[in-house]
């Protein structure tokens, strides 16, 4: 299946072995048009290396794909690169939280319309959980007692993060739109789902 020429575009200008992420997202459609689609490129640089990531997320009419295309950690050094892919589907009413926010430069000063400068996504449905434990303790600050641990279990399958002043206000507003979109597909999805 041919994919749109703007995905196929982005995933070019994301300059991460395009052509392996455009077979991924052929190969998982199905058939299934694209109605809306985000490709996000990390780079995380250490004291020995460079290690890259693509992500690219595409909306259907029942599902959320997403592709992933990693630097391969376990490469011998000097030896040619290899890529690690992943790729998964998630049905649009499996997705229990589609979380947006936003941040806006001068809050004082908004009007409609004014764009933020940072967008934050959260989505989960289930797949990974993250904990956080922490010692509890009682009022008393010369107790020695063992009270236990306490803590919070988080549901967060991907959160992503675009900021205009790392990946520029354009890059912002793509995934403010794609955001938009993917939350009016799954409240779409849940309203079907329930009849």
């Amino acid at each position: 299946m041919a994919l749109p020429e703007v995905l196929v575009s982005d995933l070019q200008s994301a300059g991460y072995y395009p052509q392996l992420t455009q077979g991924i997202l052929a190969e998982s459609l199905f058939g299934e048009p694209v109605l809306a689609h985000f490709v996000h490129i990390d780079t995380h640089v250490d004291i020995e290396s460079i290690h890259r990531h693509v992500t690219a997320f595409v909306l259907t009419e029942t599902r959320l794909l997403l592709a992933h295309v990693d630097d391969d950690p376990n490469a011998a050094p000097g030896s040619k690169p290899k890529a690690v892919t992943s790729s998964e589907d998630i049905e649009l009413e499996r997705l229990g939280t589609v979380m947006v926010g936003r941040t806006y430069a001068d809050p004082a000063a908004y009007q409609p319309g004014d764009k933020p400068v940072e967008v934050s996504l959260t989505l989960s449905w289930g797949a990974a959980r993250r904990i956080e434990a922490f010692p509890e303790a009682c009022g008393d600050p010369n107790c020695m007692g063992d009270h236990g641990y306490g803590g919070s279990i988080y549901s967060e399958d991907v959160m992503l993060r675009v900021s205009a002043e790392a990946e520029g206000q354009d890059a912002v507003d793509r995934i403010a739109a794609f955001s938009a979109k993917l939350r009016a597909a799954v409240f779409q999805a849940r309203l079907r789902s329930r009849r």
